[in-house]
């Protein structure tokens, strides 16, 4: 068995375990939550994507030799978030609800019943074994009485978005971005990188760029490096299956994005830690700044 397909088994084994790609303490993905409602037909959902993906580049380096390790759970005990990435990534969700509720929507949180979403087997091409995940998920958000869904990043929204391909349900797949009609005023300038899945495949480019003009802020912006299609990949994606390309292409990004500013804006948990590294200057995400 080549290293890609074992990988995928383990991948699959983990999500049919733990509704997760990897063992992991399931309060890290719940504990951001305060005084939300647990369940409600409508509800926020996170898949612990903004938890976890600061530990994920670790995950990634052992990935070559994944075969060694009996399961995914010696790597649980390695792999985890520091305490000072958890609340980065609470206070992004925290403020994406507070910018719901300004808008007059108060979703309820499965807490840690909440499931991935599955996305990485849909980017990895593992698309019958996404299927059938995809099927498990859209039982367990029947089973909970959910019946409209407020996704927080964008490759879990695509990976929803992506579900009927392969299960036909009749859940609503909102993201926050299309809701939220409340920003705070900030000044200042930033330059953008734009995700893949939300500026080019969802329509959302707009949406966003929107709520930014409306908070104040100045984007400093050029078509050859900024521009809807001209603007290249992070390079997170292709982590599981070539660790130094997506590191090679990250590299390549921040470069062009410094030349316009020191500070830069991104709207994916994927993209804030593929371009940490490299750029040379403060990254924040959207939610950090304008809610």
């Amino acid at each position: 068995m080549n290293n890609l397909s074992e990988i995928g088994k383990i991948l699959v084994d983990n999500l049919n375990r733990y509704y997760m790609p990897f063992p992991v303490d399931k309060k890290v993905c719940s504990e951001w939550a305060k005084d939300l409602p647990k369940g409600g037909n409508t509800i926020i959902y996170t898949s612990c994507m903004y938890q976890i993906e600061p530990a994920v580049g670790m995950f990634l380096k052992f990935l070559p030799s994944i075969s060694s390790f009996k399961g995914l759970m010696p790597l649980a005990r390695l792999v985890k978030p520091s305490r000072s990435q958890l609340d980065r990534a609470y206070k992004i969700l925290n403020n994406i609800v507070k910018a719901l509720e300004k808008s007059g929507i108060k979703p309820g949180y499965l807490y840690e019943e909440e499931p991935y979403s599955g996305a990485i087997l849909l980017e990895m091409g593992f698309l019958e074994e996404f299927g059938e995940y995809a099927k498990k998920v859209v039982s367990l958000f029947k089973e909970k009485g959910v019946r409209k869904i407020i996704t927080v990043d964008p490759h879990t929204h695509n990976a929803l978005t992506r579900y009927q391909e392969f299960v036909k349900h009749d859940l609503e797949i909102v993201n926050y971005l299309e809701l939220v009609n409340y920003t705070k005023k900030v000044e200042g300038e930033f330059t953008i990188h734009d995700s893949c899945l939300y500026s080019r495949f969802l329509g959302l480019r707009e949406k966003y760029r929107g709520l930014i003009e409306k908070s104040g802020i100045k984007l400093v912006e050029d078509e050859m490096i900024t521009g809807k299609d001209t603007s290249s990949c992070c390079g997170g994606p292709l982590g599981p299956v070539d660790l130094k390309v997506s590191e090679k292409i990250a590299e390549n990004r921040a470069k062009d994005l410094e030349k316009l500013s020191k500070k830069l804006l991104v709207v994916c948990p994927i993209c804030y830690v593929t371009l940490l590294p490299h750029f040379k200057g403060e990254i924040m995400d959207i939610a950090e700044v304008i809610f």
